[in-house]
């Protein structure tokens, strides 16, 4: 069969040089509606060394010892067993944020994200939509990867604008918060570290344990874990705040990780991501679309 033989549409569409795309059909669909047109599927990669970047080593700085070790100490807990101690009886506790994991993990995710806006700017494209990024441990727990891939578009009848615009929305999502007069300008992350060295109690109660004097018992909440949890939110939300400016988040997401580094020592990670977006006019309904496919 020759591209005479076919509609005129799918004879257009076999004429022009294939691409890829990572939306679905009706985000697709949505992204035509709104004058958006994928022209390629494009990614950044990059891989790290993990464990250049801990306590001691350039990228650590020394302004974050404390006295009770390396990071900027949250808040401290004290035994509550006052009337014995032993040797191996943890009488302190403390959660320390520990700045240099969370610029580290921030190095990979830019650089990601750089060699990402780098294809799609060879592309011709003028945003990003649809933003996927991951990060996992490769190998072993020392070397760790950051994936981030998207769909690049261009925006029919319109000059290309001063930097690539990217977004994590994609399709109806997209479309809304460009009808309430929003447009996306870049996703933003932010990760956040917190060192938990467990007091005798959080100890007891991570292993199911309780003493049998009554001061810790198997129902008590385990403070120490929750502080960590929320600290590290708070940290990781005060630096997307203080990147946005007067935008705002849209679509925020939270991650949380926990990883036992030792006896009594363990790792709270928090990772918060979102679309930055700025109001740039009024409210204004998109048309209504017109149906593609006639059932006549």
């Amino acid at each position: 069969m020759s591209n005479a033989d076919l509609p005129p549409e799918s004879a257009g569409r076999l004429e022009r040089s294939a691409f890829s795309s990572g939306l679905t059909v009706p985000d697709f669909a949505a992204c035509l509606h709104m004058g958006l047109r994928p022209v390629g599927l494009v990614q950044g990669y990059c891989v790290m060394k993990w464990s250049w970047y801990g306590a001691g080593s350039m990228y650590a700085s020394t302004s974050f010892w404390s006295a009770s070790g390396w990071g900027t100490a949250l808040s401290n807990y004290r035994c509550p067993h006052y009337s014995f101690n032993s040797s191996d009886h943890r009488t302190w506790g403390t959660n320390l944020e520990q700045p240099w994991v969370a610029n580290s993990w921030q190095e990979g995710y830019n650089t990601a994200f750089a060699r990402m806006r780098e294809e799609a700017a060879e592309a011709g494209a003028h945003g990003i939509v649809g933003v996927v990024d991951s990060s996992s441990h490769l190998v072993d727990g020392a070397i760790r990867e950051f994936h981030m891939y998207g769909t690049a578009v261009v925006v029919e009848d319109a000059e290309p604008p001063p930097q690539i615009w990217t977004s994590y929305l994609a399709g109806q999502r997209l479309a809304k918060l460009v009808e309430a007069g929003f447009f996306p300008i870049s996703v933003v992350a932010s990760m956040a570290s917190v060192r938990v060295w467990a007091v005798c109690a959080t100890e007891m109660l991570l292993r199911g344990s309780y003493d049998t004097y009554g001061v810790v018992t198997p129902a008590d909440e385990i403070v120490q874990v929750a502080d960590a949890e929320m600290q590290a939110r708070r940290v990781a939300r005060d630096r997307i705040k203080s990147a946005l400016g007067s935008d705002s988040l849209h679509g925020a997401r939270i991650e949380a990780g926990w990883m036992e580094i030792a006896e009594g020592d363990f790792e709270r990670h928090v990772t918060l991501r979102g679309t930055r977006v700025r109001r740039v006019r009024a409210a204004d309904p998109l048309p209504a679309p017109v149906p593609t496919v006639s059932m006549r």
